[in-house]
C-alpha cells in the first residue's frame, strides 16, 4: 500500500483527475476522427478558395490543435512525474496511452510537487477537444416525443454528458462526473453486460436524468490543498 502522507492534491482533486482521464481514451478516438474528417461533428470546414464547387479540405486544423494540446499536456505531467520521482516511462507514447499510465499512478502522481494545476490544465484541456468534437448548438428545440426517445435510448458516460448539454437546463450539470458520483452512490445502475474490459458502462439517459434531478448536487466547498490532507 503507498504511502500517502504527502499529498500535493486533496482527495477530491484525486477523483475529479481519476474522472477526467478515464474519458480521454474515448476522447482522443473521436478527436482523431474529427480531424480526419472521419466524424461529422467536427469544426467548420475549410476551402481551398471561395468558390462553393471546391471540396473542403480532408483536415480539420482546429481539431488537430486540440488533439496536440491534449497530448502535450498529458506529456508535461508524466515527463514531470518521472523526472521527480526518477521512474522511466515505459508505457505506450500515445494520448490514451500517457492518459492511462497516469491513471495508474495516481498517487504518484498527487505525491509529486507542483501538480496542484494539473487537474484543472487536463480538464480544461479535454473540454477543449469536446468543443471540437461536439460543440453545444446555440439553441436546441426537443418536443415531448423527442425527448421521451432520448429518456429510452443506451449511452456510455460522454454520451450522456454530451446530449444533457444539448438539453440544456436543468440537465446541462450532468457531466461524466456527475454521472459517475450517481452510480457510486448507487443511484443509478449500469445495463449489464457482458462488456468487453475496454468497453465503457451504458446507462439508460432517463434514469439518469430523473437521478440528476431527484438527488441535487452538494455546494462544494473552497477545497484546502495540502500535502497531508
Amino acid at each position: 500500500m503507498p504511502n500517502t502522507d504527502h499529498l500535493y492534491l486533496s482527495h477530491e482533486a484525486i477523483r475529479d483527475l481519476a474522472a477526467v482521464l478515464s474519458e480521454i481514451p474515448g476522447v482522443a478516438e473521436d478527436l482523431e476522427d474529427a480531424v480526419t474528417r472521419r466524424a461529422r461533428h467536427n469544426a467548420p470546414s475549410h476551402r481551398l478558395s471561395s468558390r462553393t464547387s471546391d471540396q473542403p479540405l480532408p483536415f480539420s486544423p482546429a481539431a488537430a490543435r486540440a488533439r496536440d494540446h491534449l497530448h502535450a499536456t498529458l506529456v508535461a505531467w508524466v515527463r514531470l512525474i518521472c523526472e521527480q520521482r526518477a521512474v522511466p516511462y515505459k508505457g505506450d507514447p500515445t494520448t490514451p496511452g500517457l492518459s492511462r499510465w497516469l491513471h495508474r499512478n495516481l498517487i504518484a502522481f498527487a505525491m509529486t510537487e507542483g501538480v496542484e494545476s494539473a487537474p484543472t490544465e487536463i480538464r480544461s484541456a479535454v473540454d477543449a477537444a469536446l468543443n471540437i468534437i461536439s460543440p453545444a448548438p446555440a439553441k436546441l428545440t426537443i418536443n415531448p416525443s423527442q425527448l421521451a426517445a432520448a429518456r429510452r435510448t443506451r449511452l456510455n458516460m460522454s454520451g450522456i454528458a454530451t446530449l444533457a448539454r444539448e438539453l440544456g437546463e436543468p440537465f446541462a450539470k450532468v457531466t461524466v462526473r456527475r454521472i459517475q458520483t450517481l452510480r457510486d452512490a448507487g443511484k443509478i445502475t449500469p445495463i449489464p453486460g457482458p462488456w468487453s474490459p475496454d468497453c465503457p458502462e451504458q446507462f439508460t439517459v432517463g434514469e439518469v436524468l430523473d437521478a440528476h434531478l431527484a438527488h441535487p448536487m452538494r455546494q462544494r466547498k473552497s477545497p484546502h490543498l495540502s500535502p497531508c490532507q
